[in-house]
């Protein structure tokens, strides 16, 4: 299976040298991958060049097919890894940069120590990343804000409130709430769509009075932003718990919160491991809510 992976992980990472590095193979050992899998199909899958790796016409036409080769494999070892309980497996989640530095890292660490055979393989993007990647079977299960339609399985998490972040010394800071409009009389800094999903899509057409100043896609970056008064901005109270940015955090009026689940294409095709991690998860955000 291995030159099946390998042409996957050298597409995603649009390197040959990453995806040896990512592999723990030489590049060459990669190279040799790919070109028996073509001699195996007849065909040239990638084109080379100096900005990285592309498709060639009969590449894109396999890709789905090498995608479901690549996934029912990992499905096959994973179910039977199953039999033998949790001393081996892995388990693949697609997550964005609030979830993965706050909320699974003591998850992570507590089902490691529980069963350190398990190994873990994070993807981190936007929603629509997360999306393409439960469709492409790259990752078992995926976080996202289920306020966002979505064709897929979904379980709603917990909720998550969104607040208005403001510079330290801003006017407005003085109040334990702030009302929406009163934000229009800054810079706003809003998170990216693919992102922040549709609460602050939402949020923006109902308010024409923000003045729109920056779309960021990355949370971390706006706290930067707001803290070099650059602008306000609204994000969840999740990305807050990690920052050390010199910032405010005041409630909205009316509250806003967004909903946050994971998404999966059918829950009899999770492994036992990412079942097993799932309930964790579970149990553990239902402990910090009691």
């Amino acid at each position: 299976m291995n030159p099946y992976i390998a042409f996957l992980q050298v597409l995603e990472r649009n390197s040959f040298s990453e995806a040896a590095r990512a592999m723990g193979y030489t590049q060459s050992a990669v190279s040799q991958m790919i070109k028996s899998l073509e001699e195996e199909l007849g065909v040239t899958l990638l084109l080379r060049s100096r900005t990285g790796v592309s498709l060639t016409r009969e590449g894109e036409l396999l890709l789905p097919y090498i995608r479901d080769v690549a996934n029912a494999h990992h499905m096959l070892t994973e179910q039977a890894a199953g039999f033998h309980g949790l001393r081996s497996g892995m388990v693949r989640i697609g997550t964005f940069t609030s979830v993965s530095s706050s909320l699974l890292p003591p998850v992570i660490k507590r089902f490691k120590e529980a069963h350190p055979g398990i190994r873990f393989e994070l993807h981190q993007g936007l929603y629509d990343d997360v999306e393409t990647w439960v469709r492409d079977g790259v990752v078992d299960f995926g976080f996202t804000d289920l306020s966002r339609p979505t064709p897929f399985v979904c379980e709603a998490l917990f909720q998550d409130t969104l607040l208005a972040v403001l510079p330290e010394g801003h006017p407005l800071g003085e109040n334990i709430y702030v009302r929406v409009e009163r934000l229009a009389e800054e810079p706003f800094i809003l998170l990216d769509e693919g992102r922040g999903g549709a609460i602050l899509q939402e949020l923006v057409a109902s308010h024409p009075e923000l003045n729109v100043q920056y779309r960021v896609a990355d949370d971390y970056s706006i706290l930067n932003m707001v803290e070099n008064r650059l602008g306000v901005a609204v994000l969840p109270e999740m990305v807050l718990r990690n920052t050390n940015c010199r910032v405010l955090a005041r409630q909205l009026q009316p509250p806003l919160r967004r909903t946050l689940g994971v998404i999966y294409r059918k829950r009899a095709g999770l492994s036992t491991a990412a079942r097993a991690f799932l309930r964790e998860l579970k149990a553990e955000i239902n402990a910090a809510d009691a």
